[in-house]
């Protein structure tokens, strides 16, 4: 069986953004995953573009360089994203747009613009069927069924759930509709430990379906629940925990299986890893984090699994240990995420890396 390919380029300090959009034009040109896109086509750019407080995501200068790389073809680029299933500043179209723009996700300052796939509301869903082990079909930001290709910007970071984030969960979760991000949820049921809550209540004002009450001066979840996360995230004194065993496993299962919906029906796809600003948390978080492994570089590749297998093993590598079992010691990603993608076809673990010199 052949190797799939991942292309390298080594970018030691993230905080220059002209130093990254540097190396982001070279690994562009090394890798020639542009070349092909042709004049007038229709190209998303899917990309995280932050949440309020948050400057760790991919910075829109930087993703300019796809922009102005594909409008170099006469392709017609835009960026895309949909709105997420926890309350806060992308919960709608209007906010997300506006959030958007603060970050620089803007159609003067990018040179192309940025459309909300799922809808005012999230409510612009279609579902694509896939007969896999969880889901018969997803739900899917309606739009996606007609691209004939996509440009996936992932951040690669840790993540709550999952354990590690890039490619499948830029696919999975980011272009899911609010309906396809709840049923990845559905199985992940936090509870209280009562002996750590103050009763801050920032639970309950994060809480995106009111799941979350008071009983004995103490938070409470009630059945209601979808699983969502944002409680534990929210809170500051570790009194929310989840169960990262089966649970994990199958929420990570659901999301590969997202990313296979995602990109079933897509024909040309070009993935774009960032390790840089690698943080124990995804882009989600409403504040800035501490690295958790020293900037390594981007990568590049046509195949989400092996790009986000490259891009993980050399995190570990340059870490000396496994920062991300380390922060989620129970979310086994390469089992649970990579092992499965490409046991349902969605790429390879196996790849060679092209670095450039």
């Amino acid at each position: 069986m052949n190797k799939s390919i991942v292309y390298f380029q080594q970018v030691t300090n993230s905080r220059d953004k002209v130093q990254v959009a540097s190396s982001f034009k070279s690994l562009i040109k090394l890798s020639g995953l542009l070349d092909d896109f042709r004049k007038g086509e229709l190209v998303p750019v899917k990309i995280h573009m932050g949440e309020k407080g948050n400057t760790g995501h991919v910075d829109a200068r930087v993703a300019k360089v796809v922009i102005d790389k594909l409008k170099s073809k006469a392709a017609k680029p835009f960026i895309t994203e949909t709105n997420v299933l926890y309350q806060g500043s992308r919960v709608n179209a209007v906010d997300h747009l506006l959030l958007a723009s603060v970050h620089g996700f803007d159609p003067v300052s990018l040179g192309a613009p940025v459309i909300i796939a799922d809808g005012l509301w999230g409510e612009n869903a279609l579902d694509v069927k896939i007969n896999k082990k969880h889901f018969e079909s997803v739900s899917i930001a309606r739009p996606v069924m007609y691209f004939d290709s996509i440009v996936s910007i992932a951040h690669v970071t840790g993540h709550l759930l999952s354990g590690f984030a890039a490619s499948l969960k830029n696919m999975g979760m980011g272009l899911a509709s609010r309906a396809g991000k709840l049923r990845q949820h559905s199985n992940i049921k936090p509870h209280v430990k009562t002996g750590n809550c103050t009763f801050c209540k920032r639970c309950i004002k994060h809480c995106p379906v009111k799941a979350i009450i008071e009983k004995q001066d103490k938070a409470f979840i009630t059945p209601v629940c979808i699983g969502c996360g944002e409680c534990i995230s929210a809170c500051q004194f570790g009194a929310i925990a989840d169960d990262y065993g089966e649970e994990a496993k199958v929420f990570s299962e659901k999301m590969v299986e997202y990313a296979y919906g995602v990109l079933l029906n897509i024909k040309k796809k070009v993935f774009f890893n960032f390790a840089l600003h690698v943080t124990k948390n995804c882009d989600c978080m409403a504040k800035d984090e501490l690295f958790i492994v020293d900037d390594i570089g981007i990568f590049a590749s046509s195949d989400p699994v092996a790009c986000d297998k490259a891009a993980a093993d050399m995190v570990v590598k340059h870490a000396g240990e496994d920062v991300f079992k380390k922060v989620y010691p129970r979310a086994d990603f390469y089992m649970n995420q990579l092992k499965y993608a490409e046991g349902i076809g969605l790429g390879k673990m196996d790849y060679e890396l092209v670095s450039a010199r």
